[in-house]
């Protein structure tokens, strides 16, 4: 898995503090993943690999978003419209054009701070099924990840690692930018 800067600690003690607010982001995050793997599906059907795999990653995002909204429910919290940080649109907007290997590898960057994240939480909060929930969620975050790495390296036929270092640097500055609500992909 990418390896990307770790979470500050201030994050996790936020996000333990106000898991509505991170819920109902958290929702809207694995329908936004759900969508990017859809429009993908219409983007690059010349594309088996990325085709076979990008309608098994839309399915299990819909899961996940299923999930979460079945915690909400159990919280008796509503799902509703909510500000986003913009950290995915500012990471694509690194995105050299039309260049696959920068979508793919941003792709697998989010798909690593989802990682990182949930894996922070499991640890953090205090409710033993949500923890076990977070760490499940963890693991399929990092193979989406690879996933997107490995779809990388096919579109570039060799190394990635130049521009992956390049992104995960820009990552790093875009998650802990300051001033940023609290949400799965911003505030430290």
């Amino acid at each position: 898995m990418i390896a990307v800067a770790p979470t500050a600690q201030a994050w996790v003690d936020a996000a333990v503090g106000d898991l509505p607010t991170l819920l109902v982001d958290h929702a809207h995050c694995e329908k936004k993943a759900a969508n990017t793997a859809i429009r993908y599906l219409f983007k690059y059907p010349e594309w088996p690999a990325l085709i076979a795999a990008m309608s098994r990653l839309a399915r299990e995002e819909l899961v996940h978003f299923d999930q979460v909204l079945r915690e909400l429910k159990a919280r008796g919290l509503q799902f509703r419209a909510m500000q986003s940080a913009n950290y995915a649109s500012e990471l694509f907007k690194a995105c050299r054009q039309n260049s696959k290997v920068d979508e793919m590898l941003v792709c697998a960057l989010i798909e690593a701070r989802s990682c990182e994240r949930f894996e922070r939480l499991a640890q953090a909060v205090p409710d033993e099924r949500l923890a076990a929930f977070y760490h499940e969620l963890g693991e399929a975050e990092a193979r989406h990840g690879e996933l997107y790495i490995e779809l990388a390296e096919e579109a570039q036929g060799g190394s990635i690692d130049e521009r992956l270092v390049e992104l995960t640097a820009l990552e790093a500055l875009i998650v802990a930018r300051p001033h940023q609500p609290l949400r799965m992909h911003s505030g430290g």
